[in-house]
Order: structure tokens, then C-alpha cells, then sequence
């Protein structure tokens, strides 16, 4: 080892030595605040626990008397409840006889007061005076409440008209019948008699049963108040309707007793009958009187239909106050109590409605039913809104009547509709009541009305005639329902065909005959284009055969027995074998002199026997009149022009125009007069 490795090691070694002092130093400083910090906190121990038996005392004498004086508060304010109870009586006592009507809550208030010193004194003294006196105060209140909610619901009840009221069938709102304040205080009453039920039970065993007292108040009131405004709606609505009524079903359908299409009998017309010597008959004043029954029923019908539905608004309304106000298990009782006297008077007057409409049916006046029909719906609509918003159970006994009503209704239109169908069957033996121009038949012009009518109700009738009742919302398919109104409506029709067949044989003359079918079939093919019966028919494929081009068919048949009047004429107009031209210049023999002059003589009487004849007919469609007419100069205006030219310069006589009386324009002119009455 060098001398440099020595020296480099001896100076490695001091510094350690060096450090190696510096940390024994330091560990003996260390050791030293050890020991002056644990001695400094065990004196600090030493004064605490000198200090804790210093304030111990203190605290708990401190506690002790704030023990004390709150006891003392205590048993002051208890001595102040129990000498309020001694003094309650005659403290409360003005203000329970008398004060209710100022603030309900604040008299509320005072009861429970009461309440609670009768239970003090019956846990702690129950043979002291005080509590015989309470109890006569809580008697007294009890009584009072009562009273209060009998007052409220006769001065605060809400004064509702027409204008509160709803027109929705489809959703019937829920009035407030009572003014908001004033329900609110009856609700106070009510939920705190139900709460001290039991106490009062209690302790008046033998007393009222004040929940009981307030339900038959209720009922008593409630029942009066449904009665009256209903009354009085009732009279709101039919002053309005019948001061500016409409026909429910937008046009005025004619009792089928009355007139016909095509008569035109007007006021005005029947002033000129009169006028002209024209008597009315019995038959004509009930058809008038019946006509006057039809819109009473109507008018009566469509108030009938506007009360009904106010009727349910009331009705759902008392349901929802009643479940504010009166307890949870005598609901049901009220509301049954409540509504069931108005339902039976509803219920009477949908009857007698109902009755009078079958009284007109019975005398034939068909019209009748559309009122029922309108009913019909309003009273499902009401009873379908009820019971998918409310849940009410229309088979109990207060709800009852309206189902009965709507049955009585159902059964009532659909023996109208069987009856109808056999009136127009049985009408065809009654063959008296055609008219004498030919014109439509008052039977169809009604017939097909009614038909047209129907449609507009289709999904109503449609469920009748299926014999199935609305049941809530569940209904017929629309399919089956087309199918149902086109099975019907083609019955009547079909029954109309036969009627009007047989109807057609009253009268001597065949064209006349043939007229009155084409009128008739002409009227019908109209009013199925019109309305929709005919793509009913047609989409629902009865019989099969194209409904319009039938009845074309049946009045080009009709059309080609028409054309016999005319056939003498084309006959004397015709040609026959031995006919010869002849010029100006031949001398005719006699005997066809004759001939020619016999060609003119039927023509000119056959024009104007016809003439005289037809000009009393009637063709109301002034589209198909103008079609006959344009169909009778096209076979007589050529042929007889040819004639004229044929014979116009013969010598068949020694004056040619006392046998060629008219021109063609004459003869134009004659056969346009075909049909109007007025030449």
C-alpha cells in the first residue's frame, strides 16, 4: 500500500469521526426536549384533573336547577291548560253557540279544544260537573256544525245555467256546484266529524250519529238542488229550441199521410185549391195535426237529448263532490239517495217521450223514429262517458234507468224499422191513394227520404238492426254494419217495386200506367245517385246486378208501352203497299181522297185528344220530362213532316188545310205542352 492510499484512507476516517460526533450530539438534544416535554404535560394532566374537580360541582349544581325550572314551566302551563279547562265552558261558550258562521277553521279549533279537555277530565276526574258541561258544549257544536253544513249547501251553491253547461257527449266536465271557499269549509266539517266519529260514539252512546246527520243533510239538500236545476235547464233549453229549432235531420221529411212529390202543396197552392172550391177533408186535417205532433216530437226529442246530457254533467259532478265531502263508505248510499228521485223522473219523461213517438208511429207517421234514433245516441254517448271516466256501474239502481231507457229505445226503433218494412209490403193493396196525373207517389218520395235519413244514422241503425247494444266502447265492425243497412234498405226497396207494380194497374190508361212507374223509377234511380244508398248497395254486391242500369232498363220498358199513345198516329203516317206518289197535277180517285184525308183527320185528333189527355199529367223532373218530350218528337215531327210534304200539294180536297191543320212547328209546339198544366 502506497503512502498516498495511507493518507487518503486516515482522511476518509476523521470525517466519519466527525459525523459520527455531530449525531451523538444531536441525539443528546433530542433526548433532552424529550424529556422537558413529557415532563410539561404531566404538570398539564395534573392541573386538568385539578380543574375538572374544580367545575364538576358547579355543572351539576347548574343542572339541577335548569331540571327544576323547566319542570316548574311545565307543570305552569299544565296548570294553565287545566285551569282553562275549568274555565273552558264559560270562555267558549258564546263563541260555539254562536260564532261558526265567522270562521269555520277558528270554530274547528275551539272544538278540539273542547275535545281535549273532556278526555282530560274524564282520565282524571270523570264524576267532577265539568265534564256534564263540556260534553252539552260539545253537543252543542257538534249540532251547530251540522246546521252550518246544511246552510252552506243551500246559500253558497253555485247558480249554474245553460252557459255553464257542456254540449260534449263525448266528454262530459266536471261542474263546480259549489262556490270553492264554501266547499272548502264543508270539508273542514266533514273530515273532522268523520275523525272524532269514534270519540263521539264514545261518548254519547245513546246521542245522534252526527256522520249519519250530515249524509242525511246532505242528501236532503243535494236531492232538492239536482231536481231544480234540472227543472230548470230543462226550461232554458226548451224555451231555446223551440224559439229557433232546426230539424234534426237538416230538411223537413213529409208525413207520408200528407202529400207527394210532385203536388207541389204548398201554403200557397192550398189557398188556391180552397179558392177554387177545394174542401178539406178529415184526412187532411190529422195529416195537418200530425205534421204539428212530428215537430213536437222532434223539438221535444232534440231538448230531451240536451237535458239528458246535462243531466249526466250534474250527475258526474255530485259524484266527485260527494267523494270530497262525505265519507269513503257511505258514499255510495248518498249518491244513490241523491240521484235516484231525479233518474226516476228522468226516466218518466223519456218514457212518455218514447210512448209518444210510438202513438205517431202506429198512425204511420215514420218520421218519428229519427228522434229516438238522435236519443238513442245521446243517452249511449252519456253512458259510454260515464263509465270509461268514472267507472259508474250503470246496472245499480240510480244509474238503472238510463240503461232501461236505452233498451226501451232499442226495441222501440227496431220494431219501427221491422214495421216500416212491412208497412211498404202491405201498403201495395191500398190502391186508392194514386194520383190521377201520374206523378211520383207519395209512398216513394217518403220511402226514399226515410232511406236517405237512415244512412245518415248508418252505424246506429246498423247495430239495431244486428240486434246488438252499444255495450261501453266496444262495436259492430263497420263491414257488418254496411252489411246490415244494405240488406235492409234493399228489402225496402224491393218491397217498393212490388207496391208501386201493384199501384200501377189502378189506372185504365197503360201509358198513364207506364208513367207513373217511370216517374216512380225515375225518382228512386235519382235519389240513389244522390245519396249513398247506391255505392252502399252496390259495394255490399246485392242481387248482383247494377242497381242503376236496372232501373234504366225498367223505364225504357216502361218508356215502350208509353209509346202506344202514339202508334194510331205512326200508323195513319205509315206507308202501306198500295200508297202512290202522287203530283200536283193527278186527279185522285175517291177512295184515296179518302185515305189521304183519313190519314189527317187521326192525326189531328189523336194530337189533340192526347194533348187534352196529357197536358193533366205530371213528369216532376223537369230533365226526364224534357227527355219524353224530346222522345215523342222524334218519332212523330219527321214522319209527319214527310206526310205533309207528301200530300201538301195533292188535290185530295178542295181546302188541303182543313186537313193539314198543323205545321210541323205546330205539332212541335203541341207536344211540349205534354206535362205542364199551366196551358
Amino acid at each position: 500500500m502506497t503512502t498516498g492510499e495511507v493518507a487518503m484512507i486516515e482522511s476518509q476516517l476523521r470525517e466519519d469521526r466527525a459525523k459520527l460526533e455531530a449525531l451523538q450530539n444531536m441525539l443528546k438534544k433530542s433526548s433532552t426536549l424529550t424529556e422537558n416535554m413529557k415532563e410539561r404535560l404531566t404538570q398539564f394532566d395534573d392541573r386538568l384533573i385539578r380543574l375538572k374537580g374544580q367545575i364538576m360541582p358547579v355543572y351539576d349544581e347548574m343542572q339541577i336547577k335548569i331540571r327544576a325550572q323547566t319542570n316548574g314551566e311545565l307543570a305552569i302551563c299544565e296548570l294553565d291548560k287545566v285551569a282553562r279547562y275549568y274555565c273552558l265552558r264559560e270562555d267558549l261558550d258564546h263563541t260555539i253557540n254562536n260564532d261558526i258562521a265567522s270562521s269555520v277553521p277558528g270554530y274547528i279549533k275551539n272544538m278540539k279544544e273542547v275535545s281535549k279537555a273532556i278526555k282530560f277530565f274524564l282520565d282524571n276526574n270523570p264524576n267532577s260537573n265539568e265534564v256534564k258541561r263540556l260534553k252539552e258544549l260539545f253537543h252543542i257544536g257538534l249540532g251547530s256544525m251540522c246546521k252550518e253544513f246544511e246552510d252552506v249547501l243551500k246559500k253558497r251553491a253555485r247558480n249554474i245555467s245553460i252557459h255553464d253547461m257542456s254540449s260534449d257527449e263525448d266528454h262530459l266536465p266536471v261542474i263546480d256546484l259549489l262556490v270553492p271557499e264554501a266547499k272548502d269549509n264543508l270539508m273542514l266539517i266533514s273530515k273532522w266529524i268523520e275523525e272524532h266519529h269514534p270519540f263521539v260514539k264514545m261518548n254519547y252512546p245513546a246521542g245522534v250519529d252526527f256522520v249519519n246527520e250530515i249524509c242525511s243533510k246532505y242528501v236532503g239538500v243535494q236531492n232538492k238542488f239536482l231536481r231544480e236545476k234540472l227543472e230548470v235547464l230543462a226550461n232554458a233549453e226548451q224555451l231555446a229550441l223551440f224559439a229557433n229549432a232546426t230539424p234534426l235531420t237538416g230538411r223537413r221529411v213529409r208525413n207520408p199521410e200528407l202529400t207527394r212529390k210532385g203536388s207541389k202543396m204548398t201554403r200557397e197552392n192550398m189557398k188556391r185549391h180552397s179558392k177554387r172550391g177545394h174542401k178539406r177533408t178529415p184526412s187532411d186535417h190529422t195529416s195537418i195535426q200530425t205534421i204539428k205532433e212530428d215537430i213536437n216530437v222532434e223539438k221535444t226529442s232534440r231538448s230531451f237529448s240536451k237535458v239528458a246530457n246535462y243531466f249526466a254533467q250534474l250527475i258526474r259532478s255530485e259524484y266527485y263532490q260527494i267523494k270530497d265531502l262525505i265519507p269513503a263508505p257511505l258514499c255510495g248510499r248518498v249518491f244513490e239517495n241523491i240521484v235516484e228521485p231525479a233518474m226516476t223522473h228522468f226516466e218518466s219523461e223519456g218514457v212518455s217521450l218514447v210512448k209518444a213517438a210510438k202513438e205517431q208511429i202506429l198512425n204511420n207517421s215514420w218520421v218519428a223514429v229519427f228522434p229516438l234514433i238522435m236519443l238513442y245516441q245521446s243517452l249511449n254517448k252519456i253512458k259510454c262517458s260515464l263509465i270509461s271516466e268514472d267507472q259508474l256501474d250503470f246496472e245499480s239502481p240510480p244509474l238503472s234507468p238510463i240503461s232501461n231507457l236505452i233498451s226501451m229505445i232499442t226495441t222501440c226503433v227496431k220494431e219501427t224499422l221491422d214495421q216500416f218494412k212491412c208497412f211498404v209490403e202491405d201498403d201495395a193493396v191500398k190502391t186508392s191513394n194514386v194520383a190521377s196525373d201520374g206523378t211520383v207517389h207519395q209512398l216513394t218520395s217518403n220511402v226514399m227520404s226515410i232511406c236517405g235519413q237512415l244512412l245518415a244514422f248508418e252505424e246506429t241503425v246498423g247495430t239495431l238492426l244486428k240486434g246488438v247494444q252499444h255495450q261501453g266502447t266496444r262495436q259492430l265492425p263497420r263491414s257488418n254494419i254496411h252489411r246490415q243497412m244494405a240488406t235492409y234498405i234493399n228489402g225496402i226497396l224491393k218491397a217498393l217495386e212490388k207496391n208501386l207494380e201493384s199501384k200501377s194497374k189502378v189506372y185504365d190508361n197503360k201509358c198513364l200506367s207506364a208513367l207513373f212507374l217511370m216517374n216512380n223509377y225515375n225518382y228512386i234511380r235519382n235519389n240513389l245517385k244522390e245519396s249513398e244508398i247506391l255505392s252502399l248497395l252496390q259495394d255490399n254486391h246485392h242481387d248482383g246486378v247494377d242497381l242503376d242500369a236496372r232501373y234504366i232498363d225498367w223505364i225504357h220498358k216502361q218508356m215502350e208501352v208509353y209509346r202506344l199513345w202514339y202508334q194510331p198516329m205512326l200508323d195513319a203516317m205509315a206507308e202501306d203497299n198500295t200508297s202512290t206518289v202522287f203530283r200536283e197535277s193527278d186527279k185522285l180517285k175517291d177512295s184515296q181522297k179518302d185515305a189521304i184525308k183519313n190519314k189527317f183527320k187521326v192525326f189531328n185528333s189523336t194530337l189533340e185528344e192526347q194533348l187534352r189527355v196529357q197536358q193533366k199529367w205530371t213528369i216532376p223532373d223537369p230533365q226526364f220530362r224534357n227527355w219524353v218530350r224530346e222522345d215523342n218528337g222524334e218519332a212523330i215531327i219527321y214522319k209527319y213532316e214527310e206526310m205533309c210534304k207528301r200530300y201538301e200539294k195533292v188535290n185530295f180536297s178542295s181546302n188541303n188545310k182543313k186537313y193539314i191543320i198543323y205545321s210541323t212547328i205546330d205539332v212541335e209546339k203541341t207536344l211540349s205542352m205534354f206535362f205542364d198544366q199551366k196551358f
